[in-house]
């Protein structure tokens, strides 16, 4: 969704400045090297992997972005009001600006040389989305640990939040705590992985928006599983908290 809105909002105009208004955003670089990299130049091209996006300055300068859980880009005209938690501003000669508001500060900005040298250095896993069904079953087959926690670890998979993770093992009838997964399992999960994903991107991640078959309408405390009318149930793992029916999602 970031990446369609910054196409269709920000690409091919000529920066005029940027100002890094908070530097806790930052990773690996100062606020000086990247507003000088920015000023002048225009975003070429936009490109997502996982819970990354990339924009292309020339071809060995980009600038990376992470929202995080609460982070947002905001294109306006300058009349508007800046968005108050507004870590991060770029001006462009149009008269019109890009903001990175995160309010939390669990974003990250920064340049890279190219998105593959990138995920490189960070050691990120191939996309969720874009990954094949082969590419799925060799990176979570014969793993023993918690299946919740494998799927939010973005070395192994990148893209999979929190929320998508429940839904996707929610629609698969696997419990969050599950380990040593049977390929059967992990072919039922790897296509309820693709299913809440395109469904997340048709509906622009408008919860409202999801069928009422979903998890992750009902995904509150109180409410019940609209598949067996089972009391949710949730609960920490490692430290994240997760939702789950205790009907069909039993732990084998």
């Amino acid at each position: 969704m970031a990446r369609r809105y910054l196409e269709a909002t920000a690409l091919h105009q000529t920066i005029q400045a940027a100002e890094v208004k908070d530097g806790r955003i930052l990773a690996k670089v100062s606020a000086t090297v990247l507003e000088e990299a920015l000023a002048g130049k225009e975003f070429h091209s936009a490109s997502r992997h996982g819970k990354r996006l990339f924009l292309k300055l020339h071809d060995s300068l980009w600038l990376t972005l992470h929202l995080g859980l609460t982070g947002s880009l905001i294109y306006q005209e300058s009349e508007a009001e800046e968005p108050r938690h507004t870590r991060l501003l770029v001006w462009f000669e149009n008269g019109h600006r890009l903001a990175f508001d995160d309010p939390r500060i669990f974003g990250e900005v920064g340049l890279a040389k190219s998105p593959a040298a990138f995920l490189v250095e960070r050691k990120i896993g191939p996309d969720a989305l874009l990954q094949d069904q082969e590419g799925f079953l060799t990176i979570m087959s014969g793993r023993n640990g918690l299946i919740k926690p494998a799927l939010l670890n973005q070395n192994l998979i990148a893209g999979l939040g929190n929320l998508y993770a429940d839904e996707a093992l929610f629609q698969a009838g696997i419990c969050p705590k599950t380990r040593g997964l049977t390929i059967e399992q992990l072919i039922a999960l790897y296509s309820s992985i693709q299913e809440v994903l395109k469904t997340a991107l048709s509906t622009d991640a408008d919860l409202s928006k999801l069928p009422d078959s979903y998890l992750l309408p009902h995904r509150h405390p109180g409410d019940t599983c609209p598949r067996d009318g089972a009391l949710l149930r949730h609960e920490k793992i490692v430290g994240r908290t997760s939702y789950f029916c205790p009907e069909h999602q039993k732990k084998e």
